[in-house]
């Protein structure tokens, strides 16, 4: 069973070595991984079959409730917004008001899951689906289902945009200098979201790429997740080096180490990422989960 060689395959399994790696530093030797690689197979085996934002949640909760997509099937340890969300939608079976909309709760769960989705977005609506407004409506629906306040949607829109110009062929640094004035640029035009563009200050400094570590954080904050996770790929040349730098940083790795993988594994390829863990048995259900998201055409690019 091989795998094939594409953005989604890349980015799923450098995010679930980088989640690995982060169980590993927390002293878990075996090759197990947390919430955050199983909620993006869950995002990868609803979009597989379109977009269905009942289905995607309806995934979330067989994983939140029936541990699926987990190595040993065990229900697993969540963020306190994404279990209040998922508890919320539980109760009340409303998609549109599950995730919070509080200040205090812009956390990074949404952003750790979102790669298959802005991979699915670029294939169906185009390379310009950043300035589409059904596009990015749904990236923001989907991000929602448990972070919904503006600044965590702005973070994911960044994200999103960051990864379109690497899929499009820009280096690191053109995709994010491109992608920074994508997000001024749209989100000005909102103004909840205009009222929270202040929070990317940081990142938008000319010489963000040259501060020094002492200077991030790995937390469960969403806009320091995001700028520790593009400081460290900026200031890496390797899959292994992000993975190592991000481990570095302040603070708690496995809030970043996932999503570092996930984007180096994107900007490096299939030949970086380490991959002996999949030669197991225990984990052909997951390889097949990403042949059938391949077969499906849904995060292919059309040439036409």
């Amino acid at each position: 069973m091989t795998l094939p060689d594409n953005s989604l395959v890349n980015s799923t399994l450098g995010l679930i070595n980088g989640d690995i790696f982060a169980q590993q530093l927390a002293g878990n030797t075996d090759d197990v991984w947390g919430a955050d690689s199983a909620l993006t197979l869950a995002t990868v085996a609803s979009l597989t079959h379109g977009y269905n934002l009942q289905d995607i949640m309806s995934k979330f909760e067989d994983w939140y409730v029936n541990g699926a997509y987990t190595v040993d099937g065990k229900p697993q340890s969540i963020g306190r917004v994404s279990r209040l969300a998922f508890e919320h939608y539980r109760a009340n079976h409303d998609l549109y008001a599950s995730g919070s909309r509080l200040a205090t709760d812009n956390t990074n769960g949404a952003l750790m899951r979102i790669t298959p989705l802005v991979i699915y977005l670029e294939a169906q609506y185009g390379q310009d689906f950043v300035i589409d407004d059904p596009a990015m409506l749904i990236l923001h629906q989907v991000s929602g289902l448990t972070h919904n306040h503006p600044r965590s949607l702005i973070a994911v829109g960044l994200y999103a945009m960051i990864i379109n110009r690497l899929l499009s062929g820009h280096r690191l640094l053109e995709a994010i200098d491109a992608a920074i004035g994508m997000a001024y640029e749209y989100y000005a035009n909102f103004s909840s979201f205009a009222a929270e563009l202040p929070a990317l200050e940081r990142l938008n400094k000319p010489d963000f790429a040259n501060m020094p570590i002492d200077d991030l954080i790995s937390s469960e904050d969403i806009i320091q997740s995001l700028e520790a996770v593009i400081w460290v790929l900026v200031n890496s040349d390797s899959y292994q080096a992000a993975l190592t730098l991000a481990s570095q940083v302040a603070g708690d790795p496995s809030q970043i180490l996932a999503l570092v993988g996930a984007v180096a594994g994107i900007i490096y390829g299939h030949e970086q990422l380490p991959k002996s863990w999949l030669n197991d048995s225990e984990y052909a259900e997951i390889k097949q989960l990403l042949i059938d998201a391949s077969d499906s055409g849904n995060f292919t690019l059309s040439e036409a």
